[in-house]
This record gives C-alpha cells, sequence and structure tokens, in this order.
C-alpha cells in the first residue's frame, strides 16, 4: 500500500514539526535525567548488600599487601634485663612462663598468634618460644605507638598493626588510651603502663574520663588467617583486655584449629564469669587445663597437648599453682 503525503498541506507540516519537537524534548529530558544522576562506586554499590564477607579476595589481597608484615631477617634488638619492666614481674607474667616453657618444653618450628603483643617484649609470651624454640607466627597490636616499638625489635614473625574485630566484618572503632600518669610509677612499668588500652566498648565508663581516643582498623582473625593460608595454631594467646570471647565468637573451631588457647578475662563476678567462659569454650572442642587469677588455659580436645594432660600435665587447684608461682619466683629470683 502507498502512502501518499501532501507536501503542500500546512497541517501535515504541523504534525511533523510537533512529533519532531516531542521526541526532541523527550530526548532532552532523558539526558537531562542521565547527567544528574550521580554515578556511585561499586565499593558503595557493594556495600549496600551488607559488609564486606571476610574472605573476599580483595579483602585478603590487601591484608596480605598492606596490613600484615613478614618476620625481620635482621638481628634481634631486644632490651633483655635492660627492660625497666623487669623491676616488677606480675604473678600472671611468671605463670605464664612457667607454663610455657612445661607445656611447649619439646615443641619445635610451632606457629603462635598473640594478640596484644604490646611492644613485642614486654609481658611476652612468644618470644621464648620464637628465640629458643624456632616458632614463627603473627604479633598484633593495635596501638600505633606500641606497634612503632614493636617493629623495632626485629621480631622472627608477621605483624599486623591493627585490632582483631570483635564482629565478623572488618571496621574502624574507637580505641582508649588510659591516661598516664608522670611520677615513680610511670618510669619502673614502662610499656606495661601501656598494657590496659582497649576498645572504648570494653572499657568501664568510669574509666574512661581522664583517656585519649582515636579510631583504629580491626580485621576478622579469619580474615586474617585466610591472608595467610594458616589453618592451625599451636598457640593462640589472647590479651585486649575484654573483647576476647567476641573475638573468640567470629573464629570456626572447626576449620581453624588452636591446639593451645592462652586466655584473659577480668569480668566481675570472677567465678561465675569464668565458668560462662569455661562452658563457651567447651561448646567449641576446647577443655579447661588451669585458672590462675584472671588467666586462663585451655587445650584443644583430641590434640596431643589434650593427650599429655590426661597423663603427665595434670589439671591442679589454684592453690596449688600459686604456691609454684612464689616457687618459681625464688628460684629464679624474680621480684
Amino acid at each position: 500500500m502507498r502512502i501518499l503525503y501532501n507536501y503542500n498541506c500546512p497541517r501535515c507540516w504541523r504534525v511533523v514539526l510537533g512529533s519532531v519537537l516531542a521526541l526532541g524534548i523527550v530526548s532532552l529530558v532523558m539526558l537531562a535525567t542521565t547527567a544528574l544522576t550521580p554515578r556511585y562506586s561499586a565499593y558503595l554499590l557493594r556495600s549496600l548488600e551488607g559488609p564486606i564477607p571476610q574472605d573476599d579476595p580483595e579483602l585478603l589481597h590487601f591484608l596480605i599487601n598492606q596490613v600484615l608484615e613478614p618476620p625481620s631477617t635482621d638481628p634481634y634488638n631486644l632490651l633483655g634485663k635492660n627492660n625497666i619492666a623487669l623491676q616488677g614481674v606480675d604473678d600472671s607474667e611468671v605463670f605464664y612462663k612457667m607454663q610455657i616453657q612445661k607445656i611447649f618444653a619439646e615443641k619445635t618450628d610451632g606457629w603462635f598468634l598473640e594478640a596484644g603483643a604490646l611492644d613485642g617484649e614486654t609481658m611476652s609470651n612468644t618470644i621464648w618460644l620464637e628465640k629458643e624454640r624456632g616458632w614463627t607466627g603473627l604479633l598484633v597490636e593495635a596501638d600505633p605507638h606500641d606497634y612503632e616499638a614493636l617493629k623495632e625489635k626485629q621480631r622472627k614473625a608477621w605483624s599486623a598493626n591493627c585490632c582483631l574485630a570483635p564482629n565478623p566484618y572488618p571496621s574502624k572503632m574507637t580505641f582508649t588510651d588510659h591516661s598516664h600518669y608522670a611520677g615513680p610509677m610511670a618510669v619502673s612499668l614502662g610499656f606495661k603502663m601501656r598494657a590496659m588500652h582497649a576498645l572504648s566498648n570494653y572499657v568501664e565508663k568510669i574509666d574512661l574520663g581522664n583517656s585519649w581516643f582515636r579510631r583504629v582498623q580491626c580485621i576478622p582473625l579469619p580474615s586474617i588467617l585466610s591472608a595467610l593460608k594458616v589453618s592451625h595454631l599451636d598457640l593462640f594467646s589472647l590479651d585486649v583486655e575484654g573483647a576476647e570471647m567476641d573475638i573468640l565468637a567470629t573464629l570456626d573451631f572447626n576449620k581453624i584449629e588452636v591446639d593451645v588457647l592462652f586466655l584473659e578475662w577480668k569480668r566481675i563476678p570472677v567465678i561465675e564469669e569464668q565458668y560462662k567462659v569455661i562452658k563457651e569454650l567447651e561448646t567449641k572442642g576446647m577443655v579447661k587445663y588451669l585458672v590462675f587469677k584472671e588467666d586462663l588455659i585451655f587445650f584443644r580436645k583430641g590434640s596431643s597437648y589434650h593427650k599429655r594432660m590426661e597423663q603427665d600435665l595434670k589439671p591442679v587447684s589454684q592453690m596449688y599453682v600459686v604456691e609454684e608461682v612464689k616457687k618459681y619466683r625464688k628460684k629464679f629470683n624474680i621480684s
């Protein structure tokens, strides 16, 4: 069928021009709408779906390249006997030193994780294992000042200046630096003065009044271990002033084997709180070995250490441990 147009018809031209004008207006509106609509980053759009997964490949790549620092190959730079913190050694330090040398007496080339590593020397639960038994592992310290001191020690282990996240996703959190008062105690305690720093969510309100605050990066422990391709810890030493159980809650104990766990737990009432911790960790396959004041030691059920516990590493009463600590102090002349 053939359609004829009358090009001399004014009405026809008006219809054609009107149609063209309408199409032009619609096109301009669409272009303007597109131009005025903001373009959002892929990161934002992904974040709107929820927290970044613990095993996100980009996150793991970031951790191994930007957060985790490899073991030092330089000679140690330790204070040793010149460390002023040794002028007063806590019972807790003596207790852990005794148990480390007892539990791991024959274990060489092990792998540790120490969270709350401070300066990498003062109150360290892992330095003996590293120096005397050839272990390596990971040292985690959230405080940037302490971490700089840690790096200067030239430890033969990985290290990270971050906090272990109490949530199953990365986030920035507020970190509390308690006030340091000038005077004799500040001198004699050395880096111990900084050992009480913690995430502010886990600090009593009464202690926040005279504190400094900073934002720190927190990373889930499973992400860090995945980045390092580690699935077995001979020793996990966890002392982060209150966030310990929330950190452990992010860990799948069926995927990550923790043979020995050192845990500090200070909540009051002490006996009731420690009982809750013991029962909770039993559900994760951990067995209580010793309790000394606010310090607890657990073995993974079925591990070589648990089997030894049933033979020569017999659990003992807390009063017995107190007496053993006293004897150890006297034997090695520890003040």
